[in-house]
């Protein structure tokens, strides 16, 4: 009786997986799930009961459940509980297609629905330490991309007023910001960026500006830190400390699939040690076109990363890889004039600072600014943000006198003097940025 008890499970297991394989679904190709209708979750659980009639009684829990929501939808975040308590269930569930329109624009599946190995794992997590901060970090993936901007004037319109808001001039650089992120919004891809320039000439502010363009979030990284430390693609669970990389990490702290990342002096991650070169590799495989598939070494599952905006920033191209230039768009940011930086200090400098400090009291004229800007670049070597901290220590300073006083405080030539003085005497000790 026995015998035959187990002949008929083994019979029932050999029908369940026929019937699975019949649908030809390779899971591993599908590309997540999209929320059904209760109308139609119910004849899929219909078709389940008519091919593999021994699960009549879990379909009927699962309905059950699904009946117990109010929603007249099964969203997919449901499903996916469901297909993590009901395995069965995955294959008859509709595939994610490549990109779905939502209603604030074209969104893009990050990650596949996680294997069984997985899931199992996860079940392990709740009574295992060790896998716990595994699991959380799986769970804690997006499962797709931000909505992407429609493209039309409007979009242009709000992108160039963005990059006058906080930029002056540098239409040049407008122009293909423009042209990365209309190709962006079209396509969910676009081609690395590489902002080449002297410290201090404002690549990290068009960094900033070309994600306020596309509304997503930044990360922005340092290259000599990223090498040094879990790098891109994590490190495996077995290690003390280990963690998701800094793709993966980013994608959860912003819970988005594509936020924009920055990496910060690529140029200095080429200090000739070895963990250097392995970012560089790691840097060519994730700005690689086969980066659909990009692993995680501490999550052990695959991602989506193609559809990530990179830039990058670097003082010179010399301590960047051939092979990795190859696969970037190099923009080269120009010094800016003296009548450049004036307009800089008079239109965003001034005026950021005096709303900082509460400079209602303060008298800053013209003529002393231009005064300030012409001794500090006649003064020598010097980058932009000079000029942004003589200009807030200035206020700074007469912010502090005018609480004292109760009273308005003017600038005076004295003061712009001794301040150019006291940023000359740091010059001595250490030059940096573009030279005059």
């Amino acid at each position: 009786m026995k015998g035959q008890r187990t002949r008929l499970t083994e019979r029932r297991q050999e029908n369940e997986d026929s019937s699975h394989a019949d649908l030809g679904m390779d899971l591993k190709e599908r590309r997540g799930v999209i929320p059904v209708t209760k109308k139609e979750f119910y004849r899929i659980l219909e078709q389940i009961v008519r091919k593999n009639p021994h699960l009549t009684k879990k379909v009927g829990n699962l309905a059950q459940k699904a009946a117990a929501s109010d929603s007249d939808a099964v969203s997919d975040a449901e499903l996916r509980d469901y297909m993590t308590a009901f395995p069965f269930l995955e294959p008859y569930i509709p595939a994610h297609p490549e990109s779905v329109q939502s209603s604030g624009g074209r969104i893009f599946p990050v990650h596949q629905p996680f294997s069984v190995e997985i899931r199992q794992r996860m079940k392990l997590a709740e009574k295992n330490e060790h896998y716990r901060n595994w699991a959380d970090a799986v769970k804690a993936v997006p499962d797709s991309t931000l909505p992407l901007p429609e493209v039309d004037r409007a979009f242009l319109r709000s992108a160039k007023e963005i990059w006058h808001q906080g930029i002056y001039g540098n239409e040049g650089i407008l122009h293909a910001v423009l042209r990365h992120t209309v190709e962006y919004s079209r396509t969910g891809k676009t081609m690395p960026l590489l902002l080449v320039g002297a410290p201090g000439v404002g690549k990290t502010l068009v960094a900033k500006n070309y994600g306020k363009i596309l509304n997503l979030p930044g990360s922005f990284l340092s290259g000599p830190s990223a090498s040094a430390g879990r790098g891109l693609s994590g490190a495996p669970n077995v290690f003390v400390g280990a963690g998701a990389g800094l793709i993966v990490q980013s994608m959860i702290d912003h819970k988005a699939g594509n936020p924009v990342i920055c990496i910060d002096e690529i140029d200095k991650t080429s200090a000739g040690s070895s963990r250097s070169a392995d970012f560089q590799s790691e840097l060519l495989s994730a700005l690689d076109e086969s980066n659909a598939a990009w692993y995680d070494n501490f999550l052990e599952i695959e991602v989506d990363a193609s559809h990530i905006p990179f830039i990058f920033t670097a003082n010179e191209e010399d301590g960047i890889a051939a092979p990795l230039l190859d696969r970037m768009e190099v923009i080269r940011m120009e010094t800016p004039t003296l009548d450049v930086i004036r307009c800089i200090t008079r239109e965003f400098t001034l005026p950021k600072a005096l709303k900082a400090y509460g400079g209602d009291r303060i008298e800053f004229g013209a003529h002393e600014l231009d005064m300030l800007v012409d001794l500090l670049w006649t003064g020598g070597s010097h980058s932009c943000r000079a000029y942004q901290k003589a200009v807030e220590l200035l206020v700074s300073h007469a912010c502090l006198d005018a609480m004292e006083s109760d009273r308005k405080v003017s600038i005076t030539e004295k003061d712009i003097r001794q301040t150019a003085a006291r940023c000359a005497e740091n010059r001595q000790t250490r030059k940096i940025g573009f030279s005059t």
